[in-house]
């Protein structure tokens, strides 16, 4: 928000240099103000998106040295700058979001899920582990809800329609998991993975999601073998990785 007010202020200043010092006439003057303003926009996001990326880093560095909590806290004191740039707070929701639900603390990650929809498109992820919390309340209309949304922007997204799948088979809607993974085939039509899914719900067989791999296990949908750490926790390998669109692999 900040950096958009500084932005406009720079845009008025630029127009107002033209305009009352004659340089050219009141509409000739719109175009140097708006350039102003766009080129102010640009260096004050780039200056936030560049201490964004710092904290993202330290995150990450906490991650791989397996201590989730410290990276949790380093995101949380981020959100000082998401006054500054629109964005930011959904971003930042989104990977706490993430990092608590694989430590499968489910409550504590719902809150931040909730508020990384604002920037759905790009964080589909968090928006399924979202949706498989809906999946474990037994709110299944929300649950489908959620899933739809997120696959409105991600149509290549070949786990998303698997993990929907599988939720909606577990519950007994064996069609409807079926029509998901025809969908996603449609969209994805080189997948071997997603048509190998879609062939076992067709001969009514168990959903088998591990060939994803970790990127399955995450959603805690099914117990994932020798991939507890102390405790019982996921085992943070040092793959995930943080960005300014939100978690990632």
């Amino acid at each position: 928000m900040i950096n958009l007010l500084l932005s406009i202020a720079a845009g008025l200043a630029g127009f107002l240099l033209f305009f009352l010092t004659g340089i050219v006439h009141a509409w000739g003057s719109v175009l140097p103000g708006v350039a102003a303003a766009v080129g102010a926009y640009i260096l004050l996001a780039r200056r936030t998106g560049k201490q964004l990326e710092a904290v993202m880093a330290t995150a990450q560095k906490e991650m791989m040295a397996r201590k989730p909590d410290k990276a949790v806290a380093a995101l949380e004191q981020a959100f000082s700058l998401a006054r500054w740039q629109f964005g930011v707070a959904s971003s930042l929701h989104a990977n706490i979001g993430v990092l608590l639900y694989v430590q499968k603390k489910f409550d504590e990650s719902e809150p931040h899920l909730r508020k990384s929809r604002s920037t759905l498109l790009k964080l589909w992820q968090a928006q399924a582990m979202l949706a498989a919390q809906m999946f474990r309340k037994k709110q299944f209309d929300e649950m489908a809800k959620i899933f739809d949304a997120a696959l409105r922007g991600n149509k290549n997204e070949t786990l998303l329609y698997a993990v929907y799948a599988w939720c909606e088979n577990q519950r007994g809607e064996k069609k409807r998991a079926i029509e998901i993974l025809q969908k996603g085939v449609q969209e994805n039509p080189s997948d071997e993975k997603l048509k190998t899914l879609l062939q076992r719900a067709q001969n009514d067989k168990r959903l088998k999601l591990d060939s994803w791999g970790e990127l399955w296990w995450q959603f805690w949908l099914e117990t994932p073998p020798q991939m507890t750490g102390p405790g019982g926790g996921f085992a943070f390998t040092g793959r995930q990785r943080f960005g300014r669109g939100g978690f990632r692999r």
